[in-house]
């Protein structure tokens, strides 16, 4: 039985300690820096993305040389755990991330991206963790958490928090790119397979834990 059908038994089952299930130091910052004011950056993103482009190996160098001159920006250090990620290097991908998290001004979207790391490498419990400090950290900057969440929240049988935090994605993409996002269903199955497949008593408690939270903390949208 999961946490949230026991407290509507009134039986003496508490939630986790909040610190167990995301990290609440970690907050955006205000950072007026974009991709725009740097032109090598903006250019290496573009053509790193372009199908046309198999190698993508300039466009590493580029990250990497941003990284190294701007440590606190977010963006090269998101790039440069991409490159990692494409290739499988999930490892090498964890350590730029956890660097940038805390260098870094913006962390929500490298918490995020530091969760699907987590994913890659079969670690639910992690997984969830950073999908929920990037949510608290960047609140509705980022709708890929929510939903990531959400079709755990689905495949674990909590449709309404499921319900909830998805609601939640479609409002953040409808405002920040002028669409109701939901995955395509191959991509829904691989995440609602890999939390069925990895789910433990410890990952049923943190996601509930985070709805009985967040569904006050943040409310709808």
């Amino acid at each position: 039985m999961g946490l949230l059908e026991a407290l509507r038994r009134k039986e003496p089952v508490l939630p986790l300690d909040l610190s167990l299930v995301y990290d609440r130091t970690i907050v955006d910052e205000p950072d007026s820096r974009n991709a725009i004011q740097h032109q090598n950056l903006a250019r290496a993103i573009r053509d790193y993305q372009s199908p046309e482009n198999p190698r993508k190996r300039e466009e590493v160098f580029v990250f990497e040389e941003e990284r190294r001159r701007q440590p606190d920006y977010y963006l090269p250090v998101y790039w440069v755990a991409r490159a990692f990620m494409d290739r499988k290097n999930y490892g090498a991908a964890v350590e730029v991330l956890r660097e940038g998290i805390a260098k870094c001004k913006i962390k929500g979207v490298l918490c995020r991206l530091l969760g699907q790391c987590y994913f890659g490498l079969g670690d639910l419990e992690k997984s969830i963790y950073w999908f929920c400090t990037a949510i608290m950290a960047g609140e509705d900057k980022d709708y890929h958490s929510h939903l990531y969440l959400g079709y755990m929240y689905e495949a674990l049988g909590m449709k309404e928090a499921s319900w909830w935090i998805r609601r939640r994605a479609r409002g953040i993409s409808y405002v920040t790119i002028g669409i109701a996002m939901e995955y395509d269903p191959r991509s829904i199955d691989v995440i609602e397979q890999f939390a069925r497949e990895h789910r433990t008593e410890r990952a049923v408690q943190m996601l509930e834990t985070f709805y009985l939270y967040a569904e006050k903390a943040l409310g709808y949208l």
